[in-house]
């Protein structure tokens, strides 16, 4: 072999090393649900295709959010790499891999084997993440010889937005109305959903929720009285 092909090989084998490397931090970064780090691979064009929900193409913003977003909610996570493999062409390069991960959401335990390929393109001296695809193994399929098994029921996932947006709008409405209807009973609504929302989300709207129904319960039940009490008292 000629010292151009040998000094040929020794780039590629460099720059698969690199490869394996990013994608190695990705996958560390799901395990330590480390957002920095995660942020720091994907490039600002990323998207991907999930073996979670949702399956359609997720863009850079709402893939981010769902996997921070499940951060929250996951436990004990650990994975394994297989059948890695690197092409590089130019300054583009694409990884394929069979990925196994197990861990707890909300502790419900999960373990999967998938089909994951992704694109990494070099910007300057770093590779960065511009797409991944997931593709879980068809149950009782096998791979090099060997049985992989993927649950045929999937653990629950991170609430939907959807379901997060309505308890939140319902508690903003049961707020409101405990200032003129039975302000214990909406009241009290209205801070079980504010706490709901805090904790599936941890922001500020949860906490609002929560303080604007001991708000309007407080005086709800100062508007209310008189017109209950009337009924009591002697003419």
């Amino acid at each position: 072999m000629s010292r151009a092909a040998l000094a040929e090989n020794k780039i590629e084998s460099t720059i698969e090393v690199d490869v394996t490397s990013v994608i190695t931090k990705r996958l560390d970064g799901i395990k330590n649900k480390d957002e920095t780090v995660v942020r720091a691979i994907v490039d600002e064009s990323y998207n991907k295709f999930d073996d979670w929900p949702p399956f359609r193409r997720q863009e850079t913003e709402e893939a981010l959010k769902n996997e921070f977003g499940a951060f929250k909610v996951l436990s004990n996570y650990s994975y394994e790499l297989k059948d890695f493999k690197a092409n590089v062409f130019g300054n583009v390069a694409v990884a394929t891999f069979h990925l196994h991960y197990q861990g707890e959401i909300r502790n419900r335990r999960f373990e999967i084997d998938s089909r994951v390929t992704s694109v990494l393109k070099r910007q300057d001296s770093e590779w960065k993440i511009v797409h991944e695809h997931f593709s879980r193994f068809p149950e009782g399929s096998t791979s090099k010889g060997l049985i992989e098994t993927v649950s045929s029921t999937s653990p629950p996932s991170a609430p939907s937005r959807d379901k997060k947006e309505m308890f939140a709008i319902l508690g903003f409405i049961s707020a409101v109305l405990s200032l003129f209807i039975i302000p214990e009973v909406f009241g009290s609504v209205a801070i079980v959903l504010g706490a709901y929302t805090w904790r599936r989300e941890q922001g500020n709207r949860g906490i609002i929720i929560v303080i604007l129904g001991i708000i309007c319960m407080i005086v709800g039940i100062e508007v209310t009285a008189p017109f209950w009490l009337g009924g009591f008292l002697p003419s």
